[in-house]
């Protein structure tokens, strides 16, 4: 927990240099306070020791995309089995059925992760926590939509998250 703690007091003083040029630095402190007033709950606490559903639901999503786009691949390296591997030999499908059905499993995870978000009690998680699990499976879903773009990007990805990162149209 000190790493994770540490990571995240990291990213709020580089958020913090960021935003004081723009004269908004206090907002980092607001949010510093704000979320971890919520997190020292002992209903947070509890909460995050469960295995939240929004939390499994992003794995899992994350996880099958990955599957999906790189699980040929995986295979001629002598990786462990994919989900798609799992799927085809469990219920004795080609690949082709086995991605639709894995596909339609990410979907319902996606309707599984947007209901948890909105259900989720704010007195006890605060949104500004949630949003990290959201924007982590937004990025899965990007970087495997049409391609692996983690392992074999046609699309040059670090010319892309430098143009959301450093260059954004906002």
């Amino acid at each position: 927990m000190r790493i994770i703690y540490q990571d995240l007091l990291d990213v709020y003083n580089e958020i913090e240099k960021e935003l004081a040029n723009e004269n908004k630095s206090f907002l980092v402190n607001y949010s510093i306070n704000e979320g971890w007033e919520r997190i020292a709950t002992k209903d947070a606490f509890d909460w995050l020791t469960n295995e939240p559903p929004i939390l499994v639901a992003s794995c899992i999503i994350t996880r099958l995309l990955n599957d999906l786009l790189s699980h040929e691949e995986e295979q001629k390296r002598g990786d462990a089995a994919s989900g798609v591997e799992c799927y085809m030999k469990e219920y004795g499908v080609r690949k082709e059925e086995a991605h639709t059905k894995i596909r339609n499993i990410i979907e319902n995870y996606w309707k599984d992760l947007n209901e948890e978000y909105f259900k989720v009690d704010a007195t006890i998680i605060t949104r500004v926590l949630l949003m990290p699990i959201i924007n982590l499976t937004r990025v899965s879903e990007f970087m495997y939509k049409d391609e692996d773009a983690y392992t074999f990007s046609k699309n040059n990805l670090k010319c892309v998250i430098s143009e959301i990162l450093v260059d954004p149209i906002i």
